[in-house]
């Protein structure tokens, strides 16, 4: 890489992009919903924001991924916004059908937050009937509508509603975005920049446990990054970058930035400097005793040798 390539790169690593998202079914998500509604009106590192789209009033992807286990484990991560004016009587018992349910007073907006347009559709419609008096205010309603919906995507049947015009085809099981990514919906398979590392049990329920993978390794005495063969060079090099890493032993001390180096120093153990920090010093010092065991050559070249840490 050039010199040049590499200041563009440190220059550009905080403005705006997916590349500073750090989860990946956010980032195809709100990338699935740019393709049918366009280029949102708000971007941010941490969100996306659309105005007046697809019957609601804001549609907000945020860069999160928010374990939720009612009516089934899953994730949350993009937010659907409509106006309503809900009794404050009435928002204790809609809150406590699902945590879901987000009820601004003020605004007389309600939004809901889940995975996907569709199941924020649902919760939507139940806050509605229950504001009309359509539908009992409890959990036990709102779960049925939720795994009716879900029922009837798995037998190939689309949901539908009278108030949501559906304008991306989200609840239509032929949809190519759920098509191509069932397995990491249903949660048998780990989205792209994850690996699996065993199994967990989650709400009662073996699902594989995805952590990210961790592409940058240190050279100390060469003074080289290392970077693992499957990474996309630019997009990690910004984050990495942005994320401030620094180096420390077996002693526990934090001795400066990723890339510096002391005479006699030997091995160091590299991570970003808040994750490095939260560890504590005894923590630290298992961690860098446990790189030098596993990967105790400092001038070894070539693929990293990610350590657990």
């Amino acid at each position: 890489m050039k010199l040049r390539q590499l200041i563009n790169i440190i220059e550009n690593a905080d403005a705006p992009s997916y590349d500073n998202w750090d989860h990946e079914e956010a980032v195809s998500y709100s990338q699935y919903l740019e393709k049918h509604f366009g280029s949102p009106d708000e971007f941010t590192n941490e969100q996306a924001v659309w105005h007046n789209i697809d019957g609601f009033k804001r549609v907000v992807c945020k860069d999160e991924y928010i374990l939720h286990g009612s009516p089934a484990p899953h994730y949350d991560f993009v937010y659907s916004y409509i106006d309503l004016e809900v009794d404050e009587d009435m928002s204790d018992e809609l809150a406590k059908c699902s945590g879901s349910i987000l009820i601004d007073h003020l605004k007389n907006e309600v939004g809901a937050r889940c995975g996907s347009l569709t199941a924020n559709a649902v919760t939507l419609n139940f806050c509605l009937d229950v504001v009309y008096g359509r539908a009992e205010p409890v959990p036990e309603e709102y779960e049925k509508r939720i795994l009716g919906m879900k029922d009837m995507f798995a037998k190939g049947k689309k949901f539908e509603l009278d108030w949501w015009p559906d304008e991306s085809n989200d609840a239509d099981p032929e949809n190519p975005y759920y098509k191509e990514n069932h397995e990491m919906i249903e949660g048998t398979r780990c989205w792209k920049g994850y690996e699996k590392k065993g199994m967990k049990t989650m709400f009662g329920k073996r699902v594989p446990n995805c952590v990210k993978r961790e592409h940058v390794d240190y050279c100390v005495n060469c003074g080289d990054l290392v970077f693992s063969e499957e990474m996309d060079l630019h997009e990690d090099l910004k984050k990495w970058f942005k994320q401030k890493w620094v180096r420390f032993g077996p002693d526990g001390k934090i001795r400066g930035s990723c890339g510096g180096k002391s005479k006699g120093e030997g091995k160091p153990k590299c991570l970003p400097a808040s994750k490095a920090y939260a560890m504590g010093k005894k923590k630290r010092k298992t961690s860098a005793a446990r790189k030098r065991r596993k990967d105790p050559n400092a001038d070894r070249r070539g693929k990293a040798k990610n350590v657990k840490t």
